[in-house]
């Protein structure tokens, strides 16, 4: 059988490897952007529009930056994904309704006839409502998962370290996702936005569940 437990200190390393680049991509987002990810407009607040063109492959998203640029606009502030031959969404900071219409006559005139699909102007408070009950939600979480843990091993000696564990392996699973999308935020740009937390949620379900089977296994074997 193989002995998993004597190498843990591989598998230490191995998490060490992941876990400690992407706290220092976090770092350097947080001086870079005063956050500590890449934030897209569900946190930071903006405007994100769609528009269909008429003709497929019809733009350039260069194009589009410039256009944004003719009204103070910077490239940092602009992004532009293609989606599909003949569409694009764009996000971008928040546009009052004049701005908006001024710059998609704008884009008509230098780029083409399109149509909008999709307006959406989300404010900082929806980001910051999402990201605090997200907060409080794996707060209340770890506290019911520590309290149910310790109740439900409670015929084993010291239950209370098994929901510290379980607890320090949620926030280990925690960390490489968080690391991760810093990472890969610096290095593709990828954006945090509230799909990121569902799956970082979902993560943390699956993260717990494994780690009471495994303490269970424990258990019967004790």
């Amino acid at each position: 059988m193989l002995n998993i437990v004597s190498k843990r200190y591989w598998y230490f390393a191995l998490s060490l490897l992941v876990i400690i680049p992407g706290l220092i991509a976090i770092g350097i987002t947080w001086a870079q952007t005063g956050a500590p990810f890449r934030l897209a407009i569900d946190f930071t607040g903006g405007t994100l529009l769609e528009l269909k063109f008429a003709q497929a492959q019809s733009f350039k998203t260069d194009d589009v930056v410039r256009v944004f640029g003719d009204f103070g606009l910077s490239a940092n502030d602009v992004h532009v994904q293609p989606a599909g031959n003949d569409s694009l969404i764009i996000r971008t900071k928040e546009l009052k309704p004049e701005e908006k219409v001024n710059i998609e006559n704008a884009l008509r005139a230098r780029i083409g006839d399109f149509t909008e699909q999709r307006a959406e102007t989300v404010g900082p408070a929806v980001g910051t409502e999402v990201t605090q009950r997200a907060g409080i939600a794996v707060t209340v979480a770890a506290i019911g998962i520590l309290l149910y843990i310790t109740w439900a091993f409670r015929r084993v000696p010291q239950p209370f370290r098994y929901g510290v564990c379980a607890i320090i392996a949620m926030v280990h699973d925690v960390l490489v996702v968080l690391g991760t999308a810093a990472i890969f935020g610096l290095a593709f740009g990828w954006e945090v936005d509230a799909l990121f937390l569902t799956a970082l949620l979902t993560v943390i379900g699956f993260s717990v569940h494994d780690t009471i089977v495994v303490f269970d296994r424990i258990r019967e074997n004790s």
